[in-house]
């Protein structure tokens, strides 16, 4: 088990996004926000379990947690699965939690199904569970995140807008087993069932959130659809493979969009290269916030929603150095 670190002690959107957030407020779920000025009652210990730490979306997102912990006085511990695959990894980290006493578990999971046994044995030993962005299925645990569907249906909005008649995606979908990907999925494809063009999802494919299995499995669909339109991807590392598999094969930057999620300095440098079109944006430090806040709260003994969610908002070329970066990029 690798410890990474100790650490002691929104904006407004149109009527779409409004929409959006009635929804979630409907089915029992807020629009999540950081709570100004908490002080945790005690330094409580909080372990932070990652899957892929890696990853530039969790690089970000360590200093939103760490930030926030020495505002309002608590403890993290980090620990990283070392990638999607590393399930048993995962257990044994929640495993390794239980028998150190945490007073808290902030996890983003390996597999939605595969770790709720370990998750829940975690509850029963009166452990706080938060599920952060990629979400165990079980109903006893607390749940911050983006609205994943939102953030499919922005690329299928932009596919639709810039795509023409006829035209065909290939879909990267991320890493099998997580609600995550199966949510931005149904996000994706009911965006594009209500594009008034007919524009087909002609391949869906899930590869681990890395560039080498991400650039196979893009040119693995370019293959056998040389008339493609456009990618989603599951994010900047997945996006960063289709674009690798896209100048490999001699095309150049447009000829096929690239829609993704999330932002870091390798996906703009791209997105400002014309290799990529479109992402959707909730800010991995504000998320890291978030989760921090919901977890002191629920310890102080406050009342918590079981679930709430930032809105992704769509980011594009003309919007890239229009939005608040302090939800996504640490000061430098």
């Amino acid at each position: 088990m690798l410890a990474l670190a100790v650490v002691g002690c929104g904006q407004s959107g149109d009527g779409a996004e409004d929409e959006a957030v009635e929804e979630l407020r409907e089915g029992g779920a807020v629009e999540a926000a950081v709570v100004p000025d908490l002080k945790a009652d005690k330094a409580y210990e909080i372990a932070v379990l990652l899957p892929n730490a890696g990853d530039p979306y969790f690089q970000q997102k360590s200093y939103g947690y760490t930030d926030e912990a020495e505002k309002v006085g608590v403890n993290l511990s980090f620990f990283d699965a070392g990638g999607y695959g590393n399930v048993e990894e995962q257990v044994a980290q929640i495993e390794d939690a239980i028998q150190r006493g945490v007073d808290a578990i902030a996890i983003a999971v390996t597999s939605s199904t595969a770790v709720v046994p370990a998750l829940e044995e975690a509850i029963a030993a009166g452990i706080l569970v938060v599920g952060d962005g990629v979400f165990p299925e079980s109903d006893r645990v607390i749940k911050r995140g983006e609205d994943s569907v939102v953030a499919g249906k922005n690329s299928a909005e932009y596919l639709c807008e810039n795509l023409n008649d006829g035209d065909t995606v290939g879909a990267l979908f991320g890493p099998p087993g997580i609600d995550l990907v199966r949510l931005r999925e149904v996000g994706l494809k009911l965006g594009l069932a209500e594009c008034e063009k007919d524009i087909q999802i002609v391949q869906e494919l899930y590869p681990l959130s890395d560039i080498v299995n991400s650039t196979d499995a893009a040119e693995d669909i370019m293959t056998a659809h040389p008339d493609l339109g456009g990618f989603f991807t599951f994010g900047s590392v997945v996006a960063q493979g289709a674009v690798s598999a896209l100048q490999s094969a001699g095309y150049e930057p447009g000829d096929v969009l690239v829609t993704t999620v999330d932002l870091d300095p390798d996906l703009e440098r791209m997105m400002r290269d014309g290799w990529a079109q479109q992402t959707s944006v909730a800010g991995s430090i504000l998320l890291g916030r978030v989760v921090v806040d919901t977890i002191v709260e629920a310890l102080n003994g406050e009342n918590v929603p079981d679930e709430a969610y930032l809105l992704p908002k769509t980011i594009t070329l003309d919007n890239l150095d229009d939005f608040d970066r302090s939800i996504l990029y640490p000061p430098e």
